[in-house]
Order: structure tokens, then C-alpha cells, then sequence
């Protein structure tokens, strides 16, 4: 049985996040947990963004947040401006 997945599209909002807004990712699994701030460059219908991090991830940290260039949505929290 063969499953026809939707394509995955870039979203204007998903989950309540867009783009250009002000994000903090955090890697729960380094030890302890570390925070990342960016800022989300663009959404996707799979539940992913792209986020400009305000600096370079370590090794580690993008290992643990980033998967084909995106970051899940569930690791990332809204911060303010």
C-alpha cells in the first residue's frame, strides 16, 4: 500500500510562529539544556522553520535542533522583540 504524502510547502503561520519573528530554540538534550535566540526566516507545512540564529550553533546544538536545514517547531518558543 503506497501513502501519498502531501508536499511539504512553505506556510505563512503555523502553530502560531512566522516569519521574521524573534525565536528561542532550546536543546534539551545537551546537559543542561541550552537556549539559542534567532530570528524565524520562514515556516513549513510540516511543522518545521528555518531559523537566522543571532549566532552559530555548536556542533552539538545543530546536531540536536537542526534536521535538513530546519528546526522543529516543539523546540522553538516565542521571545519578545
Amino acid at each position: 500500500m503506497s501513502r501519498n504524502l502531501a508536499p511539504v510547502v512553505k506556510v505563512s503561520r503555523k502553530s502560531g510562529f512566522m516569519a521574521n519573528q524573534r525565536v528561542v530554540g532550546q536543546d534539551v538534550e545537551a546537559s543542561p539544556p541550552q537556549l539559542y535566540t534567532g530570528r524565524i526566516h520562514s515556516v513549513w507545512s510540516d511543522g518545521t522553520a528555518m531559523v537566522d540564529w543571532d549566532y552559530s550553533l555548536n556542533h552539538q546544538a545543530e546536531r540536536h535542533l537542526v534536521q535538513s536545514g530546519r528546526v522543529r517547531l516543539h523546540h522553538l518558543s516565542h521571545t519578545a522583540s
